[in-house]
């Protein structure tokens, strides 16, 4: 039974039905308001009469079900896992998904645009479409993905962060850092290697002055060393008993321990990757085949950067 009240000058009606979001509109007459709510009443009673027959899950139910059987055998199993059980906090989780509407995921995008970057929210969008058509393809149940039909937000302008050399020492040589930490991040400066590949490779990936690099974002590539990078690698107690989330909570209280802001550990191979470049002198192409990057672009951004400061200290 829907409830009738007045708000400001008009007459509300409000429609609560479990499992359902709450549903409320506005008119000018009370007689309207309740004609409006019977209406949507009896077409509520009329689809569920007619799927009776298929009981559709909870977004809560089919998230654990996808996190135990999909995403624990993916490479960014702990971060899907963790923006998974984020999302079960939400309300409209606790909705059967075929109640799961377009409407419902665009208001969670805009709340959700408040806080964080338009990154993060389609990182979140696209692990919510996942499951959706995990469930539809997979599991047979025949609701509708509400992601495709939202408008997306616009991905934030990429990182261009460089640690200063003041910051690295810090980060590197402190009191507060770790053993482990500090051998981490310099392998990352050496190389262009990630956290996540660093902390997985073993003395066996070692080939002569090169190293294989078996799990990566992509696919498996092969490096050339320094010689600071090769003799870091070889007395290196591999491979490293952290995991990537670690390396992360670490790097971030190492940060505001010294009061470095806005740094991340990505912003180690930031530094590699120029330096690649800046320093040694190479080119796109070669600095790609360290890196693993399958499209220039994000390099080249890097590269024409480099070219302005150097520009702008020939100007001075």
């Amino acid at each position: 039974m829907a409830t009738l009240r007045i708000h400001g000058k008009k007459w509300q009606s409000i429609i609560r039905i479990v499992g359902r979001p709450i549903l409320a509109k506005s008119f000018n007459s009370k007689t309207d308001a309740k004609r409006w709510a019977d209406s949507v009443e009896n077409k509520i009673r009329s689809e569920d009469a007619g799927i009776a027959k298929i009981k559709y899950p909870t977004f809560n139910e089919i998230g654990l079900r996808y996190i135990a059987d999909v995403s624990i055998v993916k490479k960014g199993f702990i971060n899907e896992r963790n923006i998974i059980k984020a999302l079960f906090q939400e309300a409209w989780s606790a909705y059967p998904i075929n109640k799961i509407t377009p409407d419902i995921i665009g208001k969670f995008r805009d709340r959700q645009l408040k806080s964080i970057t338009g990154t993060s929210i389609n990182r979140k969008l696209d692990v919510i479409s996942t499951i959706f058509t995990t469930c539809k393809k997979e599991w047979g149940y025949p609701a509708a993905n509400p992601v495709p039909s939202i408008r997306r937000p616009k991905k934030s302008e990429p990182r261009n962060r460089r640690l200063t050399d003041a910051e690295l020492n810090l980060l590197i040589r402190g009191n507060h850092t770790s053993e482990v930490m500090r051998t981490v991040m310099q392998i990352m400066l050496e190389t262009g290697m990630r956290s996540g590949e660093v902390i997985r490779i073993s003395h066996d990936h070692l080939k002569g002055a090169t190293l294989h690099i078996p799990i990566t974002k992509t696919t498996p590539r092969t490096i050339p060393l320094t010689k600071k990078g090769l003799e870091l690698i070889k007395n290196a107690n591999l491979p490293f008993n952290t995991t990537v989330d670690a390396i992360g909570k670490k790097f971030a209280k190492l940060c505001k321990k010294y009061k470095i802001k806005d740094a991340v550990p990505h912003d180690l191979r930031h530094n590699s990757l120029s330096d690649f470049m800046r320093v040694k002198n190479l080119n796109v192409p070669e600095t790609m085949l360290i890196a693993g990057h399958k499209d220039p672009r994000m390099l080249l951004r890097i590269y024409n950067n480099l070219q302005v400061e150097h520009v702008a200290e020939k100007l001075k």
